[in-house]
C-alpha cells in the first residue's frame, strides 16, 4: 500500500491543535479566556515551558491575544482577516472536501469577485490586471505550461483584489492556492498542455476587456466559463452535473 512517513507532532503543536479544535467546535468563542499557565501545565501535563511556546504560537497566529503582566489567561481572539484565512486553508484541504466542492466554490466566488471588480476597478487596479496578463502570455510563449499555474494564480488574485471585497479576496486567495494544485493536476492529464494555457489566456484577454469595460455581468460570465472550460474535457459526469447549475448561470459558455 503506499503509506506515507509518520510526522511526529511535539507537544506545543497537540496543544495548539487541540485549543484550535476547540474555537472550530464552539466549545470555545471569541472572548472566552484560556485557564492560566499553572492550569494549563497540570491539563495537558507538559512543562511551563511547552505551554509559553504553544501560547506564543497561537498569539503570533491571532488565535488568542494576552497582555504582559496579566494573571489572567490569555482571551480567544475574535475572527480577524488572518485568522479566517488559516481557517479556510485548513477546512479546504480536508480529505473530505472533494474536487467538484472545491470548483464549485471557485465558480461562485470568481464569478462573484469579477462581477465586483468590473464595477469597482480604480484605473490603477486596471493596471496591475492587465500587467499580470502580459505576464502570464510572456511565461506561454517563453515556457509553454511551464509557470502557467503561478502567472495565472497571480492574475486571477489582481482581479479579487480589485473587487474592493476583502472577505471576497481572503477566501479567493485560499482557494486559488488549492486550485494551483488542481490546475498542475489537470495539465498533466492532457498531452496538449499549450492548447490548454493558450486557450486560457485568451479568455483572459476577454476578460479584461470585459473589465475595462465595466460590463460587470459579461466579465463574471467570461470568468465562470473560463474556469470551467479548463477542467470540463477532465470531468466525470457526476462532477459536471454538480458544476451544471453555475455553468448554465453563465450565457456565453458554449
Amino acid at each position: 500500500m503506499p503509506f506515507t512517513p509518520v510526522q511526529k507532532v511535539s507537544a506545543y503543536e497537540s496543544i495548539v491543535l487541540q485549543i484550535e479544535s476547540a474555537i472550530a467546535n464552539g466549545d470555545l468563542k471569541a472572548g472566552d479566556r484560556l485557564p492560566g499557565e499553572r492550569k494549563l501545565m497540570a491539563d495537558f501535563s507538559v512543562s511551563r515551558a511547552t505551554v509559553r511556546e504553544a501560547l506564543r504560537v497561537l498569539q503570533a497566529t491571532g488565535v488568542v491575544e494576552s497582555r504582559p503582566g496579566d494573571p489572567r489567561g490569555p482571551v480567544i481572539s475574535h475572527y480577524s482577516p488572518r485568522l479566517l484565512e488559516k481557517s479556510m486553508s485548513q477546512l479546504a484541504r480536508l480529505d473530505s472536501v472533494s474536487r467538484v466542492e472545491v470548483l464549485q466554490f471557485r465558480l461562485l466566488l470568481e464569478g462573484s469577485a469579477t462581477r465586483l471588480a468590473a464595477r469597482n476597478r480604480s484605473e490603477a487596479d486596471l493596471d496591475l490586471i492587465t500587467a499580470r496578463l502580459r505576464e502570464l502570455e510572456a511565461s506561454i510563449q517563453a515556457d509553454g505550461a511551464k509557470f502557467f499555474s503561478e502567472h495565472v494564480s497571480r492574475f486571477h488574485a489582481a482581479i479579487r483584489r480589485a473587487s474592493g471585497n476583502q472577505l471576497i479576496e481572503i477566501c479567493g486567495n485560499v482557494i486559488g492556492g488549492i486550485t494551483a494544485e488542481l490546475m498542475v493536476r489537470r495539465l498533466h492529464t492532457d498531452a496538449d498542455q499549450l492548447a490548454i494555457v493558450q486557450r486560457s489566456a485568451l479568455d483572459g484577454a476577454r476578460l479584461v476587456e470585459a473589465i475595462s469595460a465595466r460590463d460587470a455581468e459579461g466579465a463574471a460570465a467570461v470568468q465562470v466559463e473560463n474556469i470551467y472550460r479548463f477542467y470540463a474535457d477532465d470531468l466525470d459526469p457526476a462532477e459536471v452535473d454538480a458544476l451544471r447549475p453555475f455553468v448554465d448561470a453563465s450565457p456565453v459558455v458554449e
